[in-house]
């Protein structure tokens, strides 16, 4: 098995060395293809479909405090379909593209039978799927930590956009300010959240809105999910020593979720703001226009 360092990187800190693509193809066809599914529940109780919707409206809110509120949405990386199905009762036009579409065709099989043609099963970065169309709205969530080159996929996202339309990009928020409080002196390389050849890239509230300027986009926004991690600050807590304690843990995730959907639009987009500038959240996301 490949032996992968940490290191520090433009992106904040990326794997090294960096795996080649037949590696990558190689992992994911033993690992992820072998069950397309194995990562998603066979059925969702009420609770987890309010908290999908929940999360996904505070990117549509984002969305629309910028002058978005109608048009085509692509989800690159659509997975199951949850924001798409959100975003959907918005009135938005709604296309995807993802690796498998099997956890999509299983949990929103109306939005494939309703929208013929505007869902692929394909690699997000080597073409430009959806020829002809323009995109009022791109939102790409936990993916570009995923692949060799960054920089190419905000191209890609760059190519997708009508004039004036915007782009999430959504990452994993590791190695923050939190985590060296939390994991202290521990290598890198030794934390469970360093995962290549699965995540190869480790972006921070800098290094984030920067790789959107770098590629010729106005950040506009940035903001922050629930800051989870701050529950392994403490070992009553600490879900990643106490495996059992995961499930409390997201219960008060989609809490804080639900909570937030009830208060005043304004209020709730400040909030999520601000967990983005106290550099917590365990995802981080950026909202560029080019």
């Amino acid at each position: 098995m490949q032996k992968y360092r940490c290191v520090p990187s433009v992106y904040g800190h990326s794997a090294d060395p960096m795996p080649s693509i037949e590696e990558i193809e190689r992992h994911y066809r033993e690992s992820y293809y072998q069950d397309p599914t194995g990562q998603y529940a066979k059925t969702y109780e009420k609770v987890e479909l309010d908290y999908f919707d929940d999360r996904a409206s505070v990117a549509l809110d984002f969305s629309a405090l910028h002058g978005v509120t109608i048009g085509n949405v692509l989800d690159l990386g659509c997975g199951e379909g949850f924001v798409l199905k959100s975003a959907q009762r918005r009135g938005f036009n709604v296309y995807g593209v993802d690796h498998s579409l099997v956890g999509l065709e299983r949990q929103n099989r109306d939005l494939v039978d309703g929208n013929p043609g505007h869902f692929v099963a394909g690699d997000i970065g080597s073409r430009r799927h959806f020829e002809g169309v323009a995109f009022d709205l791109v939102y790409c969530k936990n993916v570009i930590e995923h692949v060799i080159d960054p920089d190419a996929i905000m191209a890609r996202i760059g190519s997708y956009l009508a004039p004036g339309g915007l782009a999430i990009i959504e990452v994993p928020n590791d190695f923050s300010e939190l985590h060296s409080i939390i994991f202290g002196d521990v290598r890198k390389e030794d934390l469970s959240i360093f995962v290549p050849p699965v995540h190869l890239h480790y972006f921070t509230t800098k290094t984030l809105p920067e790789l959107g300027r770098r590629n010729g986009f106005a950040v506009l926004d940035c903001f922050g999910d629930y800051p989870i991690d701050h529950l392994l600050m403490e070992d009553a807590f600490n879900y990643y020593k106490d495996r059992t304690l995961g499930p409390s843990a997201h219960s008060l995730r989609r809490k804080f979720f639900r909570y937030a959907a009830g208060i005043d639009v304004e209020a709730k987009l400040g909030l999520f703001r601000s967990i983005f500038t106290a550099g917590l959240g365990r995802d981080i996301c950026i909202v560029v226009r080019r």
